[in-house]
């Protein structure tokens, strides 16, 4: 079953961005559009992946800096000895 084709007014400055986004290819406006749209997915599961890796690293650093810090006191502990 195929659904009815609507048309969409897109905001000029949204044609634009997208025909930014798709530079290099020459597109029409239709296909630049398209391109956005069907990249969209991706960019933003990327973004999500970034976002989870970010996180990681964030308690990565503080788990080697409580790390750093108990080395420092053990390197202060065997200097006073």
């Amino acid at each position: 079953m195929r659904s009815a084709s609507i048309p969409l007014e897109i905001p000029p400055h949204l044609v634009k961005q997208a025909r930014l986004f798709a530079a290099g290819r020459g597109p029409s406006d239709l296909e630049a559009v398209l391109h956005v749209l069907n990249d969209y997915p991706r960019l933003f599961s990327e973004v999500r992946d970034l976002r989870r890796r970010t996180s990681q690293l964030d308690e990565e650093g503080a788990i080697l800096d409580f790390r750093l810090t108990a080395l420092q006191d053990a390197c202060r502990a065997i200097l006073e000895l």
